[in-house]
């Protein structure tokens, strides 16, 4: 019995999860297994924040493939009662109703004026796509781990969260990503009893998840064969340099999530890892020295960025001051001047990050300026830089390889390379693994940014604008 299953009975309140005693994993693989298709599992005891079944989703590879990839949800995160109730009012996570019925071939609605879709997630996340031009993974068996906890896949712990004003009912929260995620690995062990090639990746949120549990599901599963991982616009920061901006956010959600007794649980390093959560990435780096190891994310990220800062820091007299937490917001996503500070928190963090991937071979990155989709946020999803969106939302079912990772290229010394061409060198064991950073700025926030390119009259004319 994993010690996995040891953790979720040890730290899961009874009252909101019932039966913690042995199960039956269940869902075996087949020896004719359903092929190309979503194939639904819910694992005993996991769930959804508000209690309800939480679900993942397998496809077979339809040659028999014995790679293994997993795709980790994106949909943001969560902490208190504003964030973590819905209708609270604050930036919130995925899915806090649980999750809908066939999530994987019905995902998310994406909506603009009367057109409106509901995409497979093979869409949605092209990495997961069965068209080998567009993902270098199509013919893997594919794991689809949908979000519904609002801890990035790393809590596990329940929480009440009240009503500050005293009005609303109180709101039972389930921070259970990573317990599920535990449980999904004792069935997937079964279902898939050996792993050749194994890539771990997810976006936001799930580039948080992809992080946290990589070595759960590294060791967890009989792999043969090297690891990988791609963390999409969810670092984990250094936090204990005097340049480190994302410490508070660390420190905010440590209790909530319980994120100490989840390092304490199995993770190499614990106490480096819980003195300094940045560390996750040399840590992995280290244990699996053959494994490879990549962050991707745009250097003008305005999502993650977010989350990140805008209730620890604000703007005084034209100094970005930090200040404690207490559920308000100190940046405005509307403010050109809080723009420009949120830019420049983030390059301080991304030098950091920099810094700590170029001391490791088996470590790199891929970070690209800027593009108009979904404000900068996550390159492992396609790309609306050329067309009208609703003409884009029109043809998403119909996803064109040329098109779907436009605004994800940099100009390297290796030619031009999107994310799908990075993708494709980090899992080529054959060669080594670089770092691209694109230097060229581009877009219309450029007079946002920090130091030489800023200039405050441009930048309001761009918010006003954008």
């Amino acid at each position: 019995m994993s010690g996995g299953w040891l953790l979720r009975c040890a730290l899961v309140g009874v009252s909101l999860i019932a039966g913690c005693g042995l199960f039956d994993i269940g869902g075996s693989r087949s020896e004719s297994p359903v092929r190309g298709e979503w194939v639904k599992y819910e694992p005993p005891n996991a769930f959804c924040s508000d209690g309800s079944p939480y679900a993942f989703y397998v496809q077979f590879s339809e040659s028999g493939s014995e790679n293994l990839m997993f795709y980790f949800q994106a949909g943001g995160v969560c902490w208190d009662y504003a964030s973590c109730t819905p209708g609270g009012g604050a930036r919130q996570a995925a899915n806090p109703n649980g999750l809908p019925d066939d999530y994987a071939n019905m995902h998310d609605e994406i909506r603009v004026g009367p057109v409106a879709i509901r995409p497979n997630v093979k869409e949605f996340y092209p990495l997961l796509n069965d068209n080998p031009d567009i993902s270098p993974m199509a013919d893997w068996n594919k794991v689809f781990v949908p979000y519904c906890t609002g801890d990035g896949y790393a809590g596990a712990s329940s929480v009440t969260y009240v009503d500050p004003a005293g009005v609303e009912a109180d709101n039972e929260f389930l921070h259970v990503g990573h317990l599920n995620v535990l449980a999904m690995i004792d069935m997937l062990d079964s279902i898939f009893p050996s792993v050749d090639k194994l890539f771990v990746g997810g976006g936001s949120a799930g580039g948080v998840g992809a992080l946290v549990n990589y070595y759960f599901i590294r060791t967890g599963l009989n792999v043969e064969g090297r690891g990988h991982l791609l963390s999409d616009s969810g670092p984990i920061y250094p936090a204990l340099e005097p340049t480190s901006r994302s410490t508070q956010l660390y420190e905010t959600v440590r209790d909530v999530w319980n994120l100490d007794a989840v390092i304490d649980s199995g993770l190499p390093s614990p106490d480096l890892i819980k003195d300094d959560f940045g560390a996750i990435s040399t840590v992995l780096a280290d244990e699996f020295p053959n494994d490879r190891f990549a962050a991707t994310l745009y250097r003008l990220d305005y999502n993650y960025t977010l989350y990140s800062y805008e209730r620890f820091y604000r703007v005084e007299n034209g100094t970005i001051t930090e200040f404690e937490f207490d559920g308000s917001l100190g940046l405005d996503e509307n403010s050109a001047t809080d723009r420009t500070a949120i830019y420049s928190l983030w390059w301080d963090d991304l030098e950091l990050l920099k810094d700590l991937y170029d001391g490791r071979d088996n470590l790199g990155y891929f970070l690209p300026y800027w593009r108009q989709t979904n404000e900068s946020h996550l390159t492992t999803i396609p790309g609306a830089e050329d067309s009208p969106l609703e003409d884009f939302i029109a043809n998403f079912p119909n996803l064109v390889p040329e098109l779907t990772w436009v605004g994800t290229e940099i100009n390297t010394v290796n030619g031009v390379l999107d994310i799908r061409d990075y993708t494709e060198i980090l899992l080529n064991d054959q060669v080594s693994l670089p770092s691209y950073f694109e230097e060229q700025s581009e877009g219309p926030f450029v007079p946002c940014t920090p130091a030489e390119d800023y200039d405050a009259e441009a930048c309001e004319q761009a918010v006003a604008a954008n």
